[in-house]
């Protein structure tokens, strides 16, 4: 993602998560990941590559620090009511990572990160932290991967890309 972040863990006693900020701390430019001690312990006793299941979440958290280092954020919240156009892009590019480490690295055992993903969506439709449905995470990731497994493109192309594609799941 041409990103570099800080990276730190942190108690998630109220709650699983990871997320990224556009604080900076650890020297980073480009903000920060913060990945939640309790969310990490969840992710390594997963049966099928705990590694990918942390790379997933640290895909899309890098994936936010990217879209606040280009701008994109005012634009996708624009006129929602919710942060799903957010999160489903975040989603997108992380599976665009997905798809060019499986392009890298044929073993590479992509699924995991559409899985992990849609692991996380809910419901919640009218609630502003609305983050997308499981079936629209997975679906965002595919679409991501698709992208990323396939020809080279240019950050432009991807940007525009994943606001065409993420945004209509």
């Amino acid at each position: 993602f041409d990103v570099l972040p800080g990276f730190a863990y942190y108690d998630d006693y109220d709650g699983k998560n990871a997320y990224a900020t556009t604080a900076v701390r650890l020297n980073r430019a480009d903000g920060t990941v913060l990945f939640g001690q309790g969310l990490l312990a969840d992710l390594r006793i997963s049966p099928d590559h705990p590694e990918i299941a942390v790379t997933a979440v640290c895909a899309h958290e890098f994936a936010h620090v990217f879209q606040y280092k280009h701008k994109l954020m005012d634009r996708l919240l624009e006129g929602q009511s919710t942060v799903k156009r957010v999160e489903l892009q975040a989603d997108f590019l992380a599976g665009y990572f997905a798809g060019i480490r499986k392009k890298e690295r044929p073993s590479y055992a992509a699924a995991v990160v559409a899985a992990t993903q849609s692991k996380f969506g809910d419901n919640s439709i009218n609630d502003r932290g609305h983050h997308g449905t499981n079936q629209e995470r997975g679906a965002a990731v595919v679409a991501g991967f698709k992208l990323g497994n396939g020809a080279s493109r240019s950050i432009s192309e991807v940007i525009q890309i994943a606001n065409i594609d993420a945004l209509s799941v």
